[in-house]
């Protein structure tokens, strides 16, 4: 974790691009929408901005899929079916912090390629200081731990400690101080290993006290704990892993697509952990029923994002052949150069970005990957419909013949319509027309309601289904005030 002490570049690209930004942002380029008007700057919309908010709502859809999990769970090791409300708000808001944090390391780590590309965004163009946005990021880290895994006896001590190293590295770039800037690096590499003792101490010892409870008692509150917390762990580590090396190789959207699996399956287990019925014994007299409720689902988002991820990064275009310096950005038309001729710097010791993308014949397979993408919900809606009508049940719910589960299965079958129709109109627009590549990623990213509100029928929870679909209409209109791309 270090800050570039050469800000310069901000201000001199953001002059020399001002005017095509301008004109893109005539024509709609870099919008969510046709319709995205850009709010009266403010630090309040800046910070909108670079949290990606028009895109939360789907995060909130991902979790009411771990409540429907968590309920079906419940239902299939005899506990009552009933939705879980207790701790359901800490893991919510963990969650949330989590995408949060996840989208500002992404425009801290991406400044200098945005500086080129996307002057205006607010890290940037330097309306939110590089500082700050560390200080948000480690805020927000270290309340999504907190409030997930329901501890902070080691996490603020720590956050505290890498915020004076960051503050540190600001002050040195202020002042040009080499011996500051050491300092920084020094204190913020010891930090980075008491985070890796932290994490390794908490792995491997109890978190409470359990002297005073009865052996299985002891262990269902041990097994609980770990696997909350290792959900919590992984989460983090895929969502920091792919901020890390996504400049690298376009093979890290498996990392995004990793982090979109393990929101719902993070809720899911707090939920069951904290309300105690994570039985090893009755998980493994199940086993078969539980994973196939803990991976099916996620499994379903997991294979959305994946196809939205390659169309995001251009990958799917059989001409995109683009690299770009990892220095400076500057954009290398050919790719047999050793140096930069902007900047200088040898390629072959800093390789440029974009180097490795997707093979041509995993380009030609796109339309695959999206039936892939898509061939999920039509399944599910038909298991839907059969557990309507007791083919099979997962869990307890009404029978197609009574009033509320016609109007389940009729509104299931309007939202993986409708999910499909939206996907497949902004795949369409993404991969046909650059101009409406951001338009087209955006309609993918809201389409995620849409395909949780399949899994919540699936699940047999209605309540939660229009909650999804609530969820959809509230990040379509967000994202007219805040681009989703």
């Amino acid at each position: 974790m270090t800050i570039d002490p050469d800000a310069t570049m901000v201000d001199q690209s953001r002059s020399a691009t001002n005017m095509r930004n301008n004109g893109s942002a005539a024509n709609g380029v870099g919008t969510s929408t046709a319709a995205f008007t850009s709010p009266v700057p403010s630090p309040f919309w800046d910070w909108m901005a670079l949290f990606r908010a028009s895109n939360a709502p789907t995060v909130l859809a991902d979790c009411t899929v771990g409540l429907a999990m968590a309920a079906a769970v419940r239902a299939t090791l005899s506990y009552p079916s009933h939705l879980i409300f207790d701790g359901l708000l800490e893991v919510v808001c963990a969650m949330c912090a989590m995408y949060f944090a996840g989208m500002v390391l992404n425009a801290i780590l991406d400044r200098d390629i945005d500086a080129v590309e996307r002057p205006m965004r607010p890290v940037a163009s330097g309306r939110i200081r590089v500082a700050s946005a560390w200080t948000a990021f480690i805020a927000l880290l270290t309340v999504a731990l907190s409030l997930g895994i329901g501890m902070t006896s080691g996490i603020v001590p720590l956050a505290l400690a890498a915020l004076v190293g960051v503050w540190t590295l600001e002050k040195s770039r202020q002042s040009r101080s080499i011996m500051l800037q050491r300092i920084g690096r020094i204190w913020i590499a010891v930090t980075f290993i008491g985070v890796v003792v932290w994490l390794l101490v908490t792995l491997l010892s109890d978190p409470f006290d359990l002297s005073d409870f009865k052996p299985d008692r002891a262990e269902q509150i041990r097994f609980g704990w770990r696997a909350i917390t290792i959900s919590m762990l992984l989460l983090a580590g895929a969502a920091v892993g792919y901020n890390l090396v996504h400049r690298r190789t376009a093979w890290s959207v498996l990392l995004l697509a990793l982090c979109r699996f393990l929101v719902p399956v993070c809720v899911c287990t707090a939920l069951l952990g904290r309300s105690g019925a994570l039985d090893p014994t009755l998980l493994s007299m199940n086993s078969l029923v539980v994973l196939a409720i803990l991976l099916l689902p996620p499994l379903a988002i997991a294979l959305h994002t994946l196809m939205l991820s390659i169309v995001a990064r251009r990958e799917a275009d059989l001409h995109f052949t683009e690299a770009r310096c990892s220095r400076c950005g500057y954009r290398l038309h050919d790719g047999t150069i050793v140096s930069c001729s902007e900047c200088g710097s040898n390629l072959q010791a800093y390789p440029p970005l974009c180097h490795r993308p997707i093979s041509p014949a995993l380009r030609v397979r796109m339309p695959f990957i999206a039936a892939v993408g898509l061939l999920p919900t039509l399944l599910l809606l038909a298991a839907s419909i059969r557990q309507q009508f007791g083919v099979f049940r997962l869990t307890n719910i009404p029978n197609a013949s009574s009033v509320w589960g016609g109007i389940g299965v009729a509104l299931a079958g309007l939202a993986a319509l409708f999910f499909v129709l939206s996907s497949v109109r902004g795949l369409g627009a993404a991969l046909n027309h650059p101009s409406r590549r951001p338009a087209g990623i955006a309609a993918l990213i809201a389409a995620l309601a849409m395909l949780d509100a399949c899994l919540c029928m699936l699940l047999g929870q209605l309540s939660l289904l229009i909650a999804c679909i609530a969820f959809w209409f509230a990040t379509r209109l967000l994202q007219r005030k805040i681009a989703g791309s």
